[in-house]
């Protein structure tokens, strides 16, 4: 019997998180996912507290819950997908990482604003604590692709030994979505030594995918000024990628490349839907021994 998955997806009525609901519908027609639709009413505040009345705040609760099913209704007419709605009241990313384990999501999907104010202060958003609380890989979108998809992923390593380790998470993602890998690195020396020792790697990488029944290619990149984002982005589209997966970095004094402030440069401003999966939290639950030992023994040459 096939196993039920399941997709959340918060909505706050913004046009991001529509496109992020049509997404997210895209996926779960594809691959029978049930949504689940929740919209948080943020916690009051004190001065709320005292002058807002019951009945008033059942007003909010039943017009908040009226907006979410015109929202599901616009959006999910006619595609026969099965969802849920709920309407909550907290924090808004405690909420949804409780909700995440409630609904046993295997997905959220949320969308992004291009506001200033939330560039500058992305490391207190309610995206990133998500994306750092969260089990689940969360998918983010900025604007609408040119068009939706997850059959072909497109994975950034930088090719050290704790990337590959828990970049062993895209196997799992890839065969649920059954979608193809590419993995692209980026050299950014011009040393002929290490660009032969990041292809012979990334050669390794390909033939021990492919053993594991995924379909993988792969892609170096020679750039010593762009900014990642930017690298991300043209590459992307030469390589008709359609989803971007990145692994977040808990481990604040590594500074590796793809990861930690870079993970959010690329969330803030990549034009393609970005799955950004926390390794510290899904390394264990997604991968066997052996699928790891498969990506840990190539590795070695490059740790001398």
């Amino acid at each position: 019997m096939p196993v039920s998955k399941n997709f959340l997806v918060p909505i706050d009525f913004r046009p991001e998180s529509e496109m992020a609901l049509e997404y997210a519908a895209f996926i779960a027609n594809r691959i029978g996912a049930t949504l689940h639709l929740i919209y948080i009413i943020e916690e009051e505040s004190p001065l709320l507290k005292l002058v807002l009345k019951d009945d008033q705040r059942d007003m909010i609760i039943r017009g908040a819950a009226d907006k979410l099913d015109d929202v599901a209704g616009k959006v999910l007419t006619g595609k026969n997908i099965p969802f849920t709605t709920k309407i909550k009241q907290g924090k808004v990313y405690e909420i949804i990482i409780e909700t995440t384990g409630e609904v046993k999501a295997d997905f959220i999907f949320m969308g992004r604003t291009d506001s200033s104010d939330m560039m500058k202060n992305f490391a207190g958003t309610n995206t990133m604590h998500i994306i750092r609380g969260a089990d689940v890989p969360v998918i983010t979108l900025r604007k609408k692709p040119e068009y939706f998809g997850c059959t072909h992923i497109i994975l950034p390593l930088d090719l050290t030994k704790q990337t590959i380790r828990k970049a062993t998470n895209a196997v799992a993602v890839a065969r649920m979505l059954d979608a193809r890998l590419t993995i692209l690195s980026v050299l950014r020396e011009d040393s002929k030594g290490k660009e032969i020792k990041y292809i012979s790697k990334l050669d390794e990488i390909r033939t021990n995918l492919r053993s594991l029944d995924v379909d993988c290619d792969i892609k170096l990149i020679k750039n010593s000024t762009d900014a990642p984002n930017i690298i991300l982005n043209d590459a992307v589209r030469e390589l008709e990628g359609d989803l971007v997966m990145i692994m977040t970095q808990q481990e604040l004094h590594i500074t590796e490349y793809f990861v930690g402030s870079v993970a959010q440069d690329i969330i803030n401003l990549s034009d393609f839907p970005v799955m950004s999966i926390n390794p510290l939290v899904r390394e264990e639950k997604w991968i066997p021994d052996p699928m790891t030992e498969v990506f840990i023994n190539p590795i070695q040459m490059l740790d001398h």
